[in-house]
């Protein structure tokens, strides 16, 4: 009876798959160096075989072998997801700096392993968040067996300050640095912001004056090279949904858009933008105060603008 093709190559990846088992069982073990080298060589053969479950085999059994040669480990770290992760889970054959410089050259699914794991080391972690997606920053900052480094805040709170998900999770953390608790605090839904607040005994009113601070510096992103045509409809828009206060305007115009405040003006006393230019800037002190009375703005406030008027 005569073996076909199939049955051959069934028969050689068997072989294969017992050859990955008892190098594994080898490398385990301690050997001298010139046997473990000869051992590893094969181990690299293996490695890069056609068959895939030669190479998942290999690769499960040898994420227990603490000592490997880094090249070994690391073929097994970038190979498919059916090798990589097993092995990624719980290989010990890196050292923390070895695995942050491998982490620029994995997949998706292997920073998402390495994210989960209760032992990833600091270095690797901020690894991870430099280069990975929004997805594998959730499984970091939900990992409560690791502590995140204020850098690793910082690069986290840069990259996906958008992601409001990934910021929601950040702040459920019992561990974070008060400059990243200030940082995110704008950028959290109000339930989470609430919890920051009660959690790290941060004042109301400090959280309130960091969240108004950085809806400035968001708008000032907006109006910055903005027309005054877009500025004035933008101003439009703040009045309609209750969103324009005098807090916000002598920000806005005290960075350099005078725009904002005529706008202001011209809404709140129904001139056009031309009458409240005019006035604005004629350096009539008389005339400059009636307007403010006629946008029934209080004395403080209407020095502020004054100020800021004659300053630029």
């Amino acid at each position: 009876m005569s073996l076909n093709t199939v049955d051959i190559v069934n028969a050689a990846t068997l072989e294969k798959v017992v050859l990955a088992k008892r190098i594994s069982a080898f490398l385990r073990d301690e050997h001298s160096e010139e046997e473990r080298a000869t051992v590893e060589n094969v181990a690299r053969m293996l490695a890069q075989d056609i068959a895939l479950q030669v190479r998942e085999t290999l690769a499960f059994e040898l994420r227990t072998c603490n000592a490997l040669p880094y090249d070994l480990a690391a073929k097994l770290a970038s190979d498919v997801e059916s090798v990589a992760c097993p092995f990624l889970a719980s290989t010990l054959a890196f050292t923390d700096m070895q695995l942050a410089g491998l982490v620029p050259h994995l997949e998706e699914y292997a920073h998402v392993t390495l994210a989960r794991r209760p032992d990833l080391g600091p270095q690797t972690c901020q690894a991870i968040v430099t280069v990975g997606s929004d997805k594998t920053a959730t499984y970091v900052v939900r990992n409560d067996h690791i502590t995140l480094s204020d850098q690793t805040c910082d690069i986290l709170v840069k990259k996906h300050a958008e992601n409001q998900g990934v910021m929601d999770h950040l702040s459920r953390r019992t561990d974070l640095p008060l400059s990243t608790v200030e940082m995110i605090m704008h950028k959290v839904s109000a339930e989470c912001r609430t919890a920051l607040v009660e959690h790290y005994s941060i004042d109301r009113s400090v959280a309130e004056e960091v969240t108004g601070n950085s809806m400035f510096e968001a708008m000032w992103r907006q109006l910055e090279k903005a027309s005054p045509t877009q500025v004035h409809a933008y101003v439009i828009d703040l009045k309609r949904s209750g969103r324009l206060t005098h807090d916000l305007v002598k920000d806005i115009a005290g960075r350099g858009c005078l725009a904002f405040l005529e706008s202001m003006l011209a809404l709140e006393t129904g001139l056009t933008l031309g009458a409240v230019r005019e006035v604005l800037y004629a350096g009539d002190t008389k005339a400059f105060v009636g307007l403010m009375q006629k946008a029934k703005i209080n004395k403080s406030a209407a020095q502020d603008y004054h100020r800021i008027v004659n300053s630029q």
